[in-house]
């Protein structure tokens, strides 16, 4: 080969090469930042590693949108902690450059700082809750169980005991469930000194179709008791984490807010999961953060993003046909449905909704089901109506 050719052939090769990595930096981008749409990030499914379970330890995945009290929920959780070695933090935190303020690592936890794993995006590129909850998701390495909490979340005294204390109470009992999630929209700082508990009673059916939970309150009780309606809090659910190799979080929800909480909550149920009203108030919530930032102020655009999200929502609970979700939103859609061990019409039946009238019941310790939901009232009917584990 003369020396014209052999230039001829590097050139070729050198633009094949250019080629190339043009294309691939194309999918790069194609698949991530600006999928779609402007707002949609796409992330394929991967599955939770298959870790040695860390028996006795509790994994926390706190989500953190530009808040001020992350450090202060991370300080009082370890602090609160009886064991706090034994506590492991996922942090998803997405926070303005240079405001040191929302940064969640603060010299108080320090000397934990080996328990704490972060994941750090810049606040332009959130992506609401579920894509945060997602990325804190990843950060767990085998702990036994799982908590999910709000950033501005403050702790008491041997809350870790408490927890795990309610979980095995409820296994340890031939008449209950051995797959138990401890939820509720935790209580003020003020109610931590009322009798009783905050419970989930009631919800109301938008002209969406996406209920929103509403909380009451209960008795007092010497053990945890089943919950009134199947319903899960995003900002506090403590459970096993066996659970995320069946109901993994969903990160294709860009900007979804109402709807996750009814989605993660049907599929844990459908999965054969079983909700219970925790007997002992071990965290409370700060409501009200009026001055605080919000991602949906900082990112106006993404409204039509979110109504999106919402039909993906209603298409994985079956009530909405596949052809009314858009392209971007169907992907992966199969590995973040809805269980077989339970149905979704059963679902429905015990949170008290009936989709065709729009009519909601109320239950609690004053309100009984009415005579059309005989046999659904999901704390006294649970195991004799429903599907269990045995």
């Amino acid at each position: 080969m003369d020396y014209a050719n052999v230039v001829l052939w590097g050139l070729f090769i050198f633009l094949l090469t250019v080629m190339i990595g043009a294309a691939v930096n194309k999918t790069d981008s194609f698949l991530s930042e600006g999928f779609g749409v402007d707002c949609v990030d796409f992330i394929p499914f991967k599955g939770y590693g298959l870790y040695q379970t860390m028996e006795g330890c509790i994994f926390v995945s706190v989500a953190s949108y530009r808040d001020n009290e992350c450090s202060v929920t991370l300080d009082t959780l370890f602090r609160g902690a009886r064991y706090p070695e034994r506590i492991f933090v996922g942090v998803c935190e997405q926070n303005k450059e240079g405001m040191t303020e929302e940064l969640c690592l603060s010299s108080k936890v320090m000397k934990y700082k080996d328990n704490i794993r972060i994941i750090s995006i810049d606040h332009k590129k959130a992506k609401g809750p579920t894509y945060a909850r997602y990325y804190c998701s990843e950060l767990w390495r085998g702990e036994q169980y799982f908590l999910q909490i709000d950033s501005h979340t403050t702790f008491i005294k041997d809350w870790d005991i408490d927890l795990i204390e309610m979980i095995n109470s409820i296994k340890a009992d031939p008449k209950e469930s051995l797959r138990p999630v401890l939820s509720v929209y935790p209580p003020t700082k003020e109610q931590m000194t009322l009798s009783g508990f905050p419970e989930f009673d009631n919800v109301t059916l938008k002209d969406d179709h996406i209920p929103s939970f509403l909380s009451g309150w209960s008795n007092p009780s010497d053990k945890p008791r089943r919950s009134n309606k199947p319903f899960s809090a995003a900002g506090f659910i403590f459970l096993e984490s066996s659970f995320l190799y069946t109901v993994p979080f969903d990160p294709n929800l860009s900007h979804l807010f109402q709807g996750e909480e009814t989605l993660f909550s049907a599929r844990l149920w459908t999965n054969g999961w079983d909700f219970y009203t925790p007997n002992k108030k071990v965290a409370y919530h700060h409501y009200n953060r009026n001055k605080a930032p919000l991602y949906h102020q900082d990112l106006k655009d993404s409204s039509e993003c979110r109504s999106k999200a919402e039909k993906r929502v209603l298409f994985l609970l079956g009530l909405v046909p596949k052809q009314s979700v858009a392209d971007d939103f169907l992907r992966d859609y199969n590995y973040y449905g809805l269980g077989k061990f339970r149905a979704i019409g059963d679902f429905w039946k015990t949170c008290g909704i009936d989709h065709g009238t729009k009519v909601t019941e109320r239950w609690n310790d004053s309100n009984k089901p009415s005579s059309g939901y005989d046999g659904w009232w999901f704390r006294r009917d649970g195991h004799t109506k429903i599907k269990k584990w045995t």
